[in-house]
């Protein structure tokens, strides 16, 4: 997965570059060609499993209850 997120955030940089070099009048298609690549790389990002996101929620879901409450700060 993180293979497409790189491939999505590398087109997000270079075609719409590659758009505008080609045809300066292109420049309001390459800035939507811009920001759609960019948001579907960041949901490709998202979805990927090993990503430290979502490692880090794994480990606090992996908690025991007890640890959780006093790492909140238990206002008791």
């Amino acid at each position: 997965m993180q293979d497409w997120a790189t491939f999505f955030f590398t087109g997000s940089s270079t075609l719409p570059a590659f758009m505008v070099l080609v045809n300066d009048e292109a420049i309001g298609l390459a800035i939507l060609v811009f920001v759609g690549l960019l948001i579907t790389a960041c949901v490709m990002g998202l979805r990927d499993q090993d990503s430290p996101a979502r490692k880090a929620v794994r480990l606090d879901l992996d908690k025991p209850a007890r640890d959780r409450s006093r790492d909140e700060g238990d206002r008791r």
